[in-house]
């Protein structure tokens, strides 16, 4: 899907990481967060989203247990007996996002090294469940997933393992580009509203050169009176 056909939030555009210690977060039995992963099932095959840190035996994952089974018209109790691990968030820090659907969240970064945490105050984001490289392409693949602009933070995309050449990285780098000149114009806009207001104590000198704006004089060393742009007085 190109750029012109998606329709995202531009909620996450701003986003930055956030340090956490999720040990010491997440206590002796994960108090006030959960985090939720969709693993498939090497016994069944099936997409499990798991909530629980640790080993989780399939047929007793509460969110698994009614299934429906081929050749029954009823949903059967599962009785899958593989074992699923689920290590939670591996690098201390998180993006936060709002999600409506943890679960549901879940099972749309599937594909990612991502999971999805809430918090017991309402907050939700993503955090990473693996490490060691560079992760922005991943990230922002997540975000798009979500139905959000990827966050300017990571569209500084970097060129390894061949990223960037499939139509999957092309759309990620369209998604990228219209989150920065989201982000721009929300600067301009911000730029000129502080003119604005620097205006009421008297004029205001814009430098030609590097762009810098200051009150009766400017600093800049390539600044030249006789070219001196009293854009607002």
């Amino acid at each position: 899907m190109s750029t012109n056909e998606l329709r995202l939030n531009c909620d996450a555009i701003d986003v930055t990481p956030q340090n956490i210690d999720w040990a010491e977060t997440m206590g002796e039995n994960m108090e006030g967060w959960r985090a939720f992963e969709a693993l498939t099932c090497d016994g069944c095959g099936r997409e499990v989203v798991c909530s629980s840190l640790g080993e989780n035996e399939h047929r007793d994952i509460e969110h698994e247990v009614i299934v429906m089974v081929e050749g029954e018209e009823e949903p059967q109790r599962c009785t899958c007996d593989a074992t699923l691990s689920f290590e939670g968030p591996m690098m201390n820090y998180w993006y936060p996002v709002k999600l409506d659907d943890c679960e549901e969240a879940a099972r749309k970064i599937a594909h990612l090294p991502l999971c999805v945490v809430e918090f017991e105050d309402g907050r939700t984001g993503l955090a990473l469940t693996g490490g060691g490289m560079d992760l922005s392409w991943e990230i922002c693949e997540a975000f798009i997933a979500l139905g959000y602009w990827p966050p300017v933070h990571f569209c500084d995309l970097p060129e390894m393992g061949g990223r960037g050449k499939s139509d999957k990285d092309r759309a990620t780098m369209e998604a990228c580009m219209e989150s920065c000149r989201i982000q721009e114009g929300w600067t301009a806009r911000k730029r000129e509203r502080v003119l604005a207001q620097m205006a009421k104590l008297g004029p205001v000198v814009v430098c030609d050169e590097c762009g810098k704006a200051n009150r009766h004089h400017h600093s800049c060393s390539k600044f030249d009176e006789s070219k001196r742009n009293d854009v607002l007085s």
